[in-house]
C-alpha cells in the first residue's frame, strides 16, 4: 500500500515536473495518505517486532525512519515538498525491508 502511494505521488510529480507550484501541491496532497500507510505498517512491524525475533538493529533502523517519517507527517510546513518525498521514500525502503525480516521471523 505504501508502495502504491509513493509511485502515485511520483507519477503526479512526473506529470506536473514543469511547474514546482504543482510538483508541491502534488506531494502536499498525497502525503496524508503516505503518512496513513506508514503508520499502518509500523503498528504492524511492532507488533511483530515484540516477539523478540527481530533484531534489534532492525527495530532501531525501522523505529528512525518512522519517527523522521511521522515528524514531517505532523507538520509539514517545516520541510519542502521534496524533502518530505525524500524522507517518505527512504522510510519506505526501511520499513519494506523491516516488514520482510518480520515476516521472515514467524
Amino acid at each position: 500500500m505504501l508502495r502504491s502511494l509513493i509511485f502515485a505521488s511520483v507519477a503526479a510529480l512526473s506529470l506536473a515536473s514543469c511547474q514546482t507550484t504543482s510538483i508541491d501541491g502534488a506531494i502536499q496532497r498525497n502525503l496524508p495518505q503516505i503518512c496513513s500507510a506508514a503508520a499502518t505498517a509500523h503498528s504492524a512491524f511492532v507488533v511483530v517486532a515484540s516477539t523478540g525475533n527481530i533484531k534489534q538493529r532492525t527495530v532501531a533502523r525501522e523505529a528512525a525512519a518512522y519517527a523522521a517519517l511521522e515528524a514531517i507527517c505532523r507538520d509539514p510546513s517545516t520541510v519542502t515538498a521534496a524533502t518530505a518525498l525524500v524522507r517518505a521514500a527512504e522510510a519506505y525502503a526501511v520499513m519494506v525491508a523491516a516488514l520482510r525480516e518480520a515476516k521472515a521471523a514467524e
